[in-house]
């Protein structure tokens, strides 16, 4: 099941770093889908085109699910950050999300919040997985930009508001975000959760891992667009990110390069 799943999120779909305008018009086509119907439910959106996008997102790494055979994008999800030059210096679950009594938590940047998970609700069947099962697993390929942006960038923390379901799938994978909060009415009821960067991934062998690896490798290969978004970024430096030192981590280990690994040469680093 481990390499079905994976060939399932390598081969069949595909995670792309949204950097361009085609690319942002993809996200914004999810969200309308997904996400403003379900929001929605709970509150009056006022502005349909500022809740699509907005100074949030401009502050964010943003990455596209793709489905390959198909070339059409399922899935997005959000990793916004802070850090010293940034405007914006609370994270979302604080400024939108009501969580309160955290500013000790948020003190030591860069740190970052993943946010506005969007899956299509019409998915392409996959061979005899249940519709269910085909969603948990391409929950658990969105929410692989975690370790993904926590290499290329060296957060101290990550956060997340999140619903029981998503919590209980990342548990499972060994990614144990811990509470810091009550329970907060936002868009529904959700936890307020913290990870701290070394503790995010506790072992490689996981799918979790191993699509970090796998995407990291994949970056490594074709990385222009990639530098490309940096450079076009105000908040972000070219001297902030780690991927030439992970490539050559790839280019020094090979297939031996693993997260204990990764995480340990970026420590020294």
């Amino acid at each position: 099941m481990f390499q079905e799943v994976m060939h399932l999120l390598t081969k069949e779909y595909s995670i792309v770093l949204a950097s361009g305008k085609e690319d942002i018009a993809e996200v914004k086509k999810i969200r309308k889908e997904i996400l403003l119907p379900k929001y929605q439910n709970f509150a009056s959106i006022e502005d349909e085109d500022l809740f699509l996008f907005n100074k949030d997102d401009e502050q964010s790494f943003i990455y596209l699910l793709r489905h390959n055979p198909t070339q059409t994008f399922v899935g997005t999800i959000r990793v916004f950050f802070i850090n010293d030059t940034t405007p914006i210096q609370t994270l979302p679950m604080q400024k939108d999300g009501n969580v309160k009594g955290i500013e000790d938590l948020t003190k030591d940047l860069p740190i970052c919040e993943v946010s506005r998970l969007a899956l299509s609700g019409t998915l392409p069947k996959y061979k005899d997985l249940s519709a269910l099962r085909l969603r948990t697993y391409l929950t658990m390929g969105l929410m692989s930009t975690i370790g993904i942006n926590i290499f290329l960038y060296k957060y101290t923390k990550v956060f997340s508001i999140m619903e029981p379901s998503l919590h209980r799938i990342l548990t499972r994978q060994g990614v144990n975000f811990i509470s810091i909060g009550e329970v907060v009415d936002y868009y529904g009821m959700r936890m307020p959760y913290a990870i701290e960067r070394e503790k995010l991934i506790d072992e490689s062998k996981n799918i979790l891992g191993q699509l970090t690896l796998f995407y990291l490798k994949e970056l490594c290969q074709n990385s222009e667009k990639f530098w490309q978004f940096i450079d076009n970024n105000p908040y972000l430096q070219h001297s902030d990110i780690q991927l030439d030192m992970i490539c050559r981590l790839f280019q020094k280990h090979g297939e031996n390069l693993d997260i204990p690994l990764l995480l340990q040469d970026q420590n020294v680093d």
